[in-house]
C-alpha cells in the first residue's frame, strides 16, 4: 500500500481517477473528470462546459428540477472525494456500482441535517436511482 501511494505522490500532481494525465484541480476533480462526470450523470446532473464553478453550479441547480440540489451536491462531491482517497490510501479501484451504494448510504446517514419537509421527495429521489 505505502508503495502505490508513493507511486501517485512521484507522479505528481495529475488526476488519479481519470489518469489521462490532466492536472487534478478542483474544477477537473469534480467537474471534468470522466469518472466524476459519470458519477454526476447517475444522479441527473450535468454540468456547462464553458462556465465558472459558480455558473456551473447554478446552472445545474436550476436544472436538476429538485429542491435538494445543493444536499445532493456536497453529498455527492465528498463521495467522489472518498472514492479518489480510496484509490489513493487503499487502492480501491472506482467503481461506479459501488460509489451509488455509497453515494446512497452517505444520503441515508444525512437526512438527519436536512430539512425535514424535503425527507419524502429526497427518499422518492433515491428510490429511483
Amino acid at each position: 500500500m505505502l508503495r502505490r501511494r508513493k507511486k501517485f505522490l512521484q507522479e505528481g500532481y495529475n488526476c488519479v481517477l481519470c489518469q489521462d494525465g490532466i492536472e487534478e484541480t478542483v474544477e477537473h476533480l469534480f467537474f471534468d473528470c470522466p469518472t466524476s462526470v459519470s458519477r454526476w450523470f447517475a444522479l441527473g446532473i450535468t454540468w456547462s462546459a464553458n462556465a465558472n464553478i459558480h455558473q456551473k453550479i447554478y446552472i445545474a441547480k436550476q436544472g436538476f428540477g429538485q429542491p435538494f440540489f445543493m444536499e445532493i451536491f456536497l453529498i455527492g462531491a465528498w463521495c467522489i472525494w472518498k472514492e479518489r482517497n480510496g484509490l489513493i490510501f487503499d487502492n480501491k479501484v472506482p467503481c461506479i456500482a459501488t460509489w451509488k451504494t455509497s453515494f446512497k448510504s452517505e444520503v441515508a446517514d444525512h437526512l438527519i441535517r436536512i430539512k425535514q419537509n424535503l425527507h419524502p421527495s429526497i427518499s422518492q429521489w433515491l428510490h429511483a436511482l
